[in-house]
């Protein structure tokens, strides 16, 4: 079933000649008024937000990073506090990886931290930030995206910033029943928006963004207010609640293990997790999934609980779910006051990040030093137990 709409007049004789008149996605009989309409409505109703006040690269780098997986309204406060800390990429790549660890704690993915703190040093070492979305796609975490939202927004350039909100709106406008799930739609619409973006490309994957957040919602939209209502095939078909066709997404994987709060000499040991694995870099409690197999693993745990007077105590079950996968983990809790003569466990310090072994990664904190640690959401609700357990005693 193809719902593009199809009674509006040609006017594609009047285009330079050589000009693509068969494009699969944007009808390019009435792009110029979708456009035209599009920056209209953006020039008076765009919201006042920090990154919009100047067109800083840095900035607007740092927001489109944070809004990757964070709604805007909620990510205010963090890019905020962020660019107080880091105001300048010079000052970000200055920064260690823990600082910016910490600046982050509580936005989640954890690996656009390190991205950011990565892609820093590279700027600061080419002596100039990229302007093009062919040079900025280089860095690391950096995506199509991101790449054509800074280019476009910052420096000018005629590059497509196409996300999920964008394919939506234009899957919508122009009647397209292409699965947004597939990515050769999404470099379909890439492609065609800029072959006909108008000259203001940095408002113009603005607008698309901002009326995919405030009106073309998923559902629900709010096509009476719309401004390219009359102009939107959804709307005028009575297809808004059909399109975009989107494949499901399959479900999560769920992982069964066991998590440790171990407590030695007052200090709460935790593992500096290793490459591959999801929040790689983080601190968090020592895990076992169920079905491991890793000897080792084990072998370092009986270790870590030695001295302690009784035997791990149940203290609940937590649950966190992440993009594909969801932890189900049952905390235990360890109170050992016996020493532990490994160097590592008493200097965080000296947790390098390229240590493979499991009994290398672990690193003992004091209370004081938890308030200066970035610890994720998921070992933050598991320690959320052992706080529960205490009050009912």
């Amino acid at each position: 079933m193809n719902f593009k709409q199809n009674n509006i007049p040609d006017f594609t004789s009047s285009f330079p000649q050589g000009y693509n008149r068969n494009m699969e996605f944007i009808d390019i009989s009435k792009k110029d008024a979708v456009n035209t309409a599009l920056l209209e409505w953006f020039a008076s109703a765009k919201r006042d937000l920090p990154f919009r006040t100047e067109r800083d690269p840095y900035k607007i780098w740092i927001s489109e990073i944070m809004a990757q997986q964070t709604r805007i309204d909620t990510l205010l406060s963090y890019f905020e506090r962020f660019t107080r800390l880091f105001p300048d990429v010079k000052a970000l790549d200055a920064a260690s990886e823990d600082e910016v660890l910490k600046a982050w704690e509580g936005l989640g993915y954890y690996s656009r931290a390190r991205n950011l703190k990565k892609a820093a040093s590279e700027i600061v070492g080419a002596g100039r930030f990229p302007e093009t979305a062919a040079e900025l796609k280089k860095l690391p975490g950096i995506g199509p995206y991101t790449a054509g939202a800074v280019a476009s927004i910052a420096f000018g350039q005629k590059a497509a910033a196409v996300d999920g909100n964008v394919l939506r709106v234009m899957s919508r406008i122009y009647g397209s029943d292409r699965d947004i799930a597939d990515l050769k739609t999404r470099r379909l619409l890439e492609n065609e928006i800029e072959a006909t973006m108008p000259e203001e490309t940095g408002d113009y994957n603005e607008s698309l963004m901002e009326l995919g957040a405030l009106i073309c919602s998923p559902k629900s939209p709010k096509c009476m207010i719309c401004p390219v209502r009359d102009l939107c095939s959804a709307c005028m078909e009575g297809l808004t609640e059909e399109l975009p066709v989107k494949t499901a997404k399959k479900k999560p994987r769920v992982v069964r293990q066991r998590g440790y709060i171990v407590i030695r000499n007052g200090k709460l040991l935790l593992e500096k997790r290793p490459e591959g694995v999801l929040l790689t870099g983080m601190y968090g409690l020592p895990l076992i999934e169920n079905d491991s197999s890793d000897q080792d693993q084990k072998t370092a745990l009986a270790n870590l609980s030695e001295g302690a007077e009784t035997p791990p105590v149940l203290l609940g079950t937590s649950r966190h779910i992440f993009t594909h996968i969801i932890w189900e983990t049952e905390v235990y809790l360890i109170q050992a006051d016996q020493p532990d003569h490994k160097s590592n466990i008493d200097r965080p310090d000296r947790v390098a990040e390229d240590q493979t072994e499991f009994a290398d990664r672990i690193a003992a904190f004091s209370a004081d030093q938890l308030d200066h640690l970035a610890l994720p959401t998921a070992f933050k609700k598991m320690l959320a137990l052992y706080d529960g357990f205490n009050s009912a005693d």
